[in-house]
């Protein structure tokens, strides 16, 4: 049988596993045939050729798994993309190896995006600067769901809060709690006016990590994935472990670029010690909104 005919759906995988729990479980996502050469060993791969949706992205597998049951198949379950080696710069193994070297906690994540910490405030005010347009979008949508918007706003996201492209493993406890929010901001969005509801499904550019070229995707997505960090600050009940990476890691791997890369050499220091005393001050923000106008300048600039 061809490999690209053996892969299982999550309907399938729920009658495969239903009967042998496991203590971890990571799924990737299969949206296309040529992403069949990145899956990674440790991982178990799901169809999802038939039913990719690039306006809405990783939520419409989070509320599959969720759905189908997928997610009760083991004690700590997640879906990653095709490319989370190359994003998280980490083998699937140690990945794993990380979580059972760490137990107690609802959900463990890494963030393929780390130097972010150090030249923006928080995931919301990072959409601003790469998608002028989303802050006001996520505010309206949270508001809208009858959660405070306040904390797009005031929250800081350091290394234990800051998540991009979804990389994370939960238990039950967390996926239904992260679950009824999601379908909330859902349901919210579907009971907007159309013309409303049309602005999150517009277009907005964004760079590749990998070769830095404008790629089109509706503003859903980016609204979507940062909710995971919203989400917990506004349940600080939830256990969350990050993978460990430290500025010299960022430095070493040249996460961002070389721009970018001397930002964290230049202000990582400082950024850290704040993020020490996880207090702000006025003054704290004020630095890391400056931070944030030097790159959106180098941006407007093109200075990569």
């Amino acid at each position: 049988m061809d490999r690209l005919t053996q892969i299982s759906s999550m309907e399938d995988w729920v009658k495969e596993l239903k009967d042998t729990p496991s203590d971890v479980l990571v799924f990737q996502n299969v949206y296309g045939d040529h992403v069949i050469s990145h899956l990674d060993p440790s991982f178990l791969p799901v169809e999802g050729r038939r039913n990719a949706r690039t306006e809405t992205r990783e939520i419409g597998l989070f509320l599959r798994m969720f759905h189908t049951g997928l997610y009760c198949c083991a004690a700590l379950t997640g879906i990653f993309s095709p490319l989370f080696k190359e994003k998280a710069k980490i083998p699937g193994i140690r990945f794993l190896e990380f979580i059972k070297q760490n137990p107690g906690h609802n959900v463990y994540f890494i963030n393929p995006f780390p130097h972010n910490a150090y030249h923006t405030y928080n995931v919301w005010y990072h959409g601003e600067l790469c998608h002028p347009g989303l802050f006001s979008l996520a505010e309206i949508l949270f508001d809208r769901a009858g959660y405070d918007p306040k904390h797009l706003y005031e929250d800081r996201d350091s290394h234990a809060t800051l998540l991009y492209s979804s990389y994370w493993v939960g238990d039950q406890y967390f996926w239904h709690a992260y679950m009824i929010m999601i379908i909330r901001l859902m349901t919210a969005l579907d009971s907007m006016p159309k013309r409303l509801r049309d602005r999150y499904y517009s277009i907005t550019s964004h760079r590749d990590w990998r070769n830095l070229e404008a790629v089109q995707v509706s503003y859903l997505p980016f609204i979507f994935e940062r909710s995971f960090s919203t989400f917990l600050h506004m349940n600080p009940w939830v256990r969350a472990k990050p993978y460990p990476i430290t500025r010299q890691d960022i430095l070493a791997q040249s996460y961002g670029g070389a721009f970018e890369r001397e930002i964290v050499q230049t202000f990582g220091g400082v950024v850290d010690e704040i993020d020490k005393r996880k207090e702000y001050t006025e003054a704290d923000r004020q630095l890391i909104f400056s931070i944030t106008a030097f790159r959106s300048a180098a941006l407007r600039h093109q200075w990569d």
